[in-house]
């Protein structure tokens, strides 16, 4: 999926640490950008502390993901906007598999690609790495776009943005664009044809064997660093 690899090489890192949102009541949300700043600082922290085990264990690295990262996303939007047309005509139980399945090969993918990011690079990591833009909140206001740089020690800032609505849960994101290229337009692109030629089943087949696929390859990966 070449789409996807170009987001990979242009600052999937930093879709990676910085898709943290809190969880607080809708009527106490501090603002996205405030949130972001703090969350980000905590997983670079987590990850410097933790690099020994993430280096010995990729199952290490999927586990923070998991803990500090996932809960905060809007799968159920961001399926609805990957699935497009076919989330209306999709059963209840279709729904809730591709979530499923949906969140964990996302889980799967981004914990991968950070892997090979700390894997040549022994460094510790900047708590400013990420630079976030003030953002500014109108009365009443629940859908908006943060706005923020990767800033990396040599070559150019990479620009990133975040598509956050305010549930009952507090700020979520639902989409992220890493130079100009989206999350979910980038999946809705790459489903479409299976969607249209194959079904929704089918669809959430494949994606049931690519998850076993790259769980087998990172517990491959385990055992050999073992």
């Amino acid at each position: 999926m070449p789409t996807l690899a170009l987001l990979l090489k242009n600052g999937l890192f930093a879709f990676i640490i910085t898709l943290l949102i809190s969880s607080n009541s809708h009527a106490n949300a501090p603002s996205p950008d405030t949130i972001l700043i703090s969350a980000t600082k905590t997983m670079l922290r987590s990850i410097n502390e933790n690099r020994a085990e993430i280096k010995q264990s990729p199952d290490k690295l999927t586990s923070l993901v998991e803990k500090i990262i996932l809960p905060h996303l809007d799968f159920i939007a961001a399926s609805k906007l990957v699935m497009g047309k076919y989330w209306r005509r999709a059963e209840k139980e279709q729904k809730i598999k591709f979530i499923r399945e949906f969140r964990i090969l996302l889980l799967r993918f981004y914990s991968s690609a950070l892997a090979e990011y700390l894997s040549g690079n022994d460094k510790d990591l900047d708590e400013n790495l990420i630079h976030y833009f003030p953002t500014k909140i109108a009365e009443g206001e629940t859908s908006l776009t943060v706005r923020a740089e990767l800033r990396p020690e040599s070559g150019k800032n990479v620009p990133i943005y975040y598509r956050v609505h305010l549930t009952k849960k507090g700020w979520k994101i639902y989409d992220v664009s890493v130079e100009g290229i989206s999350m979910i337009t980038t999946y809705k692109n790459n489903f479409a044809t299976q969607f249209k030629n194959e079904g929704i089943d089918a669809l959430i087949a494949s994606l049931e064997e690519k998850n076993k696929e790259m769980l087998a390859n990172n517990n491959n990966h385990s055992n050999k660093a073992n």
